[in-house]
């Protein structure tokens, strides 16, 4: 170990003689420029377990006997060996051979100056220095086509990733995740901190060589691991911070409420008296609103104000001349924004590596998994508190003297926490493999890997809420129980082969192999009601099971790859690949689909005739190449044909639930990519791509005769295409010893338009607001186009010149598209927006002495939000009486009077059928969702910088501030502006048929992003 306590107290056992031939060492390792070299490992040669690290200043410092040999070693740099000395100086010089910045690709590792695909990095460096909760934010604004969009404030909450746009409607449009060399749904059996590097294969070049499972990109992680003849490390990483909302609504208070419904009264009651509309069936409608002294701030009931989380982090890593090891364990727990919400991570992971001799090394990558989350919401945010408090009137209380929570013609917001669920998920996998190198250049590697997850989930709705009614309204309370079980394995081997040949001006790379990969899902829930007791939640309680079911389900994908990569005299690169996958999804004469790709680049810097002093490197790229997807099939070659439990009259029997069509195949997609990298002056990094995809025989459901049975079936029908470019630079603009400032910036367009989806009409509904329609893009809205609020009365007249429909002043005006006197849906207008088709990312860093100061956020243009959930807050006071109508946000309060004719805001009014008028899907409630976040603020000092102070065996002891989410730039008045719908009943769905990217942009009221301060410290020793 590096303490010096410890290492002087064995020395001392060993005997005094000993201790006599020692000499304590003093030095310094700095690099060419005599900068410091920070962390480089300084060992005894003859034993090199014993050692130190450099600290900040290149500095070290421990006892080693005289007529030793010292190791100096950094990554990176050539390996220095010098005596043993009272005070001793190092240069380290860069390793020639490792001048190349290594980057990961598919099933190996390549140089960045031979890339030929369009590939991104993001270095641990840029990830460990600034707290984030998930890969996910890590990746947030940093690398250039990749949109990362935080989905809300929940505890634990995930983010959505894709990568140059969706292709998909059905199948997943996710990137498939790969954690070291082992692919997986997704990242959360990762700590940020146990992240060595991220690499992101954008291209089909890049990406073919995982085939039917990479038509949305990949994401390479590697974990960190030891290294060999390295001291022992312990780092403790831990934070502590509170969360707040980044947007808290406005919402009418007491007063302001009542204002509204009188006014609401009023303008019935003069519609009436004027004879434009007659009196209403129900006379109680117009009994005006008595005066409340209740002002209820229903938000405040149900937020919490400082919401807590931490994180705590503690890893080892050490190595010696034939093992390496890194061992970690990391805690997270997060107190939602909403009380009661809470999401808890536990991870331990251990990554060792042993050299059985020359030619043989083997390895395990490990991990545990445990997370528990209590959530307030249930998948369609029908009863969750925060919502409910939007609409909740002010002038109620919540609660009554006792205690007891209060009914309502609305949902009370506090029932949401009379619901009670549980979630946890444990998840354990790794992967073992062996190297093997007969000779030089080859290298034979087998590696077995397997996950195996399992998930409870119990869930109760205490009688009191409407949830835990039946359907005659009686209070029984409901409990849900479900249980999954996910079991994958994996067999992977391949071979690869280096040679250089005519005297090193051909760089040759062969890569063969084969993998097996089968998933086995197991999955059943049970439910029921009848619970004596509120405070007996669990179903064996329940005094009656009204439903359950089971089902077990598998499939396997076995793969054969090759690629070949050359390189003739760093100028000229090639690489060509081909995948076959067969997959059990499918019948056997659709069972396989074939996956080649090639790119070329050449390196115009490194030809004779380029001579620009400024241009350090310059290297042009294209590629092409195809890919599939699969996750929108269950399992088509058998399908779910039988289905057991209770069919037509509730009783239990066996019934068909689908159409077997045994054309059924993969989506197939293709891609062309051309692009650029340029670095200038040596300290400036621009890359350049733009690409060309298109995704045909998309998964999607057609009509089929009513003779069947059913009305659709599952087929290859429809194109889409992404189309666009996206440029990324970053700048060493002052790289000194004491000084040094680095800063970026990533910008992307993407057009999305979808082709044809093989429909008579070329369109369909995906719910709510949401529509796909040929020549427009993902993410489109069905809604009449708001013209205005009429300042005096206007008509609408059918081409004979009669009028259709009086518009009185004060209420909205709608366009005619078709000009048929009527408004109707033959009117509506497609809008698009709800995927921004512009986005990226900006940030800077600098580093003065002991102090780090790093600046990041992204931005969004060209989308739109739908506000759904401000369309039902601004309807005037018109539910049918006032005793049912919800409240609204304060800019209901800019409603039309004949004073105050220039709004957007129609006047309220009491009779709905005026009311549904002023509030159809129309593009009033269409925003302007641009923004620019700055989503990290991350100011840090490490202590050892003081020379004053004396921290023995401490190397590293760094402080640190985080303000993040603190700044939005928007014009979005009704949320968060990242707000994107997601199907949660979907999102733990494992074939991915989801409605994410048909239905964004639509504002259901789902809760708002948190912004959050925080207080951490990083220490090493």
């Amino acid at each position: 170990m590096k303490q010096k306590i410890i290492m002087l107290m064995t020395f001392l056992l060993i005997g005094a003689g000993f201790v006599m031939a020692q000499t304590q060492v003093q030095g310094t390792v700095v690099d060419e420029q005599g900068e410091p070299v920070i962390g480089a490992s300084v060992v005894l040669k003859s034993d090199r377990t014993k050692g130190t690290v450099t600290d900040m200043d290149g500095k070290f410092t421990f006892a080693a006997p005289t007529n030793e040999r010292l190791v100096i070693s950094y990554m990176g740099m050539a390996t220095q060996e010098v005596a043993v000395s009272s005070n001793v100086k190092v240069v380290m010089v860069a390793d020639s051979k490792m001048l190349d910045e290594l980057v990961i690709i598919g099933y190996g590792v390549t140089a960045k100056k031979d890339l030929t695909g369009a590939v991104a990095t993001v270095s641990a460096d840029k990830i460990k220095s600034v707290p984030v909760l998930s890969v996910g934010q890590a990746l947030q604004g940093k690398t250039a086509g990749l949109q990362v969009v935080s989905t809300g404030g929940r505890a634990g909450d995930a983010t959505q990733i894709s990568l140059r746009g969706n292709g998909s409607l059905r199948a997943s449009n996710d990137v498939l995740y790969v954690i070291d060399g082992v692919p997986q749904d997704n990242m959360k059996n990762v700590s940020p901190q146990d992240i060595r590097s991220i690499t992101v294969l954008k291209d089909a070049a890049s990406t073919a060589i995982y085939g039917s499972r990479a038509s949305n990109g990949v994401v390479l992680i590697e974990t960190v691991k030891g290294n060999y003849n390295q001291p022992t490390v312990v780092s403790v990483n831990s934070y502590y911070g509170i969360q707040n909302l980044v947007h808290t609504p406005q919402l009418l208070n007491a007063a302001e409420y009542k204002q509204v419904m009188d006014a609401s009264r009023i303008n019935y009651e003069n519609d009436i008296q004027a004879k434009l509309l007659a009196a209403p069936k129900d006379p109680s409608i117009l009994t005006p609103l008595p005066a409340s002294n209740i002002d209820t701030d229903w938000l405040s009931l149900v937020l919490r104000k400082n919401a807590n989380m931490q994180n705590h982090q503690i890893s080892v890593t050490s190595g010696g001349e034939t093992t390496k090891a890194y061992f970690s364990g990391n805690l997270f727990m997060q107190d939602g924004i909403v009380k009661k919400d809470a999401y808890t991570a536990a991870r331990l992971r251990a990554n060792l590596e042993q050299k059985i001799n020359k030619y043989v090394s083997v390895g395990l990558n490990s991990f545990f998994t445990y997370t528990k989350a209590t959530p307030v919401v249930d998948d369609n945010n029908t009863y969750q508190p925060y919502s409910k408090a939007l609409d909740a009137r002010p002038d109620v209380a919540p609660t009554d003297e006792n205690g007891k929570i209060l009914r309502y013609n609305f949902v009370n917001p506090l029932f949401g926490f009379e619901r009670y669920v549980t979630d946890i998920w444990q998840n354990t996998g790794g992967n073992v493999y062996f190297n093997i190198t007969p000779f030089e250049g080859l290298l034979w590697r087998s590696a077995y890997s397997g996950n195996i997850r399992n998930r409870r989930y119990n869930r109760f709705d205490a009688p009191n809420t409407r949830r835990g009614e039946n359907g005659d309204g009686v209070p029984t309370g409901y409990g849900y129980y479900e249980t999954n079980n996910i079991r994958d394995y994996q067999i992977e081997n391949t071979i690869n082969y280096d040679k250089t040949l005519f005297e090193d001006k051909l760089k040759l790379n062969v890569l063969l192999g084969h993998s097996f990969q089968r998933w086995d899902y197991e999955d059943s829930y049970v439910q029921g009601e009848k619970f004596p007791s509120d405070d007996l939640r669990w179903l064996v309680s329940a005094g009656e099971i009204n439903k359950g079911r089971s089902y077990i389900k598998s499939m396997a994908l076995e793969s054969y790859f090759t690629r070949l990569q050359l390189n003739w005299g760093d100028k000229y690169h090639l690489m060509a690949s081909i995948r076959r996958d067969a997959s059990s999804k499918f019948n056997d004469k659709n069972r396989t689909g074939y996956f080649p790709a090639i790119s070329a680049g050449w390196t115009v810097s490194n030809e004779e005739f380029f001579n620009v002093s400024f241009v350090s490197d310059l290297k042009l790229r294209a590629s092409y190449g195809y890919t599939g997807n699969q996750s929108g099939v269950s399992y088509a070659s058998g399908q779910n044909l039988i289905g057991a439990g209770q069919n037509y009259d509730l009783q239990p029997g066996l019934a068909t639930t689908d159409i077997y069509n045994p054309d059924l195949t993969w989506e197939k997609g293709r891609s062309a990519n051309i692009g650029f990298d340029i670095n200038l002056f040596s300290r400036v990094n621009v890359s350049f791509d733009y690409y060309d995809k298109k995704t045909e025989s998309l998964l999607n459901r057609i009509n089929v005769p009513q003779e069947t049975g059913f009305k659709t079936m599952l087929a290859n029908v429809g194109n889409i295409s992404n189309k666009g470019f996206e440029i990324s630079f970053d700048a060493n603009i002052v790289d000194r010893r004491d000084f040094k400032w680095n800063a970026g910036a990533n910008f992307s367009y993407n057009k999305n338009k979808v082709l044809s989806i093989g429909t008579e009409a070329g369109r369909y509904s995906t719910g709510f607001v949401s529509i796909i329609q040929e020549g427009e893009s993902l993410g489109s809205f069905s809604l009449y186009e708001a013209k205005g609020v009429a300042k005096e009365k206007f008509e609408y007249k059918d081409k004979d010149g009669k009028v259709t429909k009086t518009v009185l002043p004060g209420d909205m005006i709608y366009v005619d598209q078709n000009q048929d006197g009527k408004i109707d849906d033959k009117d509506k207008k497609v809008f698009s927006g709800g995927i921004a088709p512009v986005y990226g990312g900006l940030f800077t860093r600098l580093n003065y002495k002991g102090f780090d100061l790093s600046i990041s956020g992204h931005y969004s243009i060209g989308k739109k939000i739908y506000a759904f959930y401000k369309k039902d807050a601004l309807n005037g006071g018109a539910v049918g009486a006032p005793s049912y109508s919800n409240n609204m946000y304060k800019e209901m309060l800019s409603y039309w009077t004949p004073e105050n004719t220039s709004t957007m805001i129609p006047r309220p009014h009491m009779a709905a059928e005026i009311s549904a008028w002023n509030t159809e899907h129309s593009s009033r409630f269409l925003e302007n969702a641009d923004y620019l976040r700055i989503s990290d603020i991350t100011l840090g000092y490490d202590l050892k910088s003081i020379k004053a102070l004396k921290f023995g065996f401490i190397n590293s002891l760094r402080v640190y501030v985080q303000a993040r989410n603190w700044f939005t730039f928007t014009k979005y008045s009704t949320g968060d502006p990242e707000t994107s719908y997601v199907d949660q009943s979907a999102e733990n769905s494992q074939d991915k048929s989801d409605g994410m990217k048909v239905q964004a942009g639509v504002d259901l009221g789902g809760i708002p992003n948190t912004k959050s301060f925080v207080v951490g410290l990083n220490i090493s020793f």
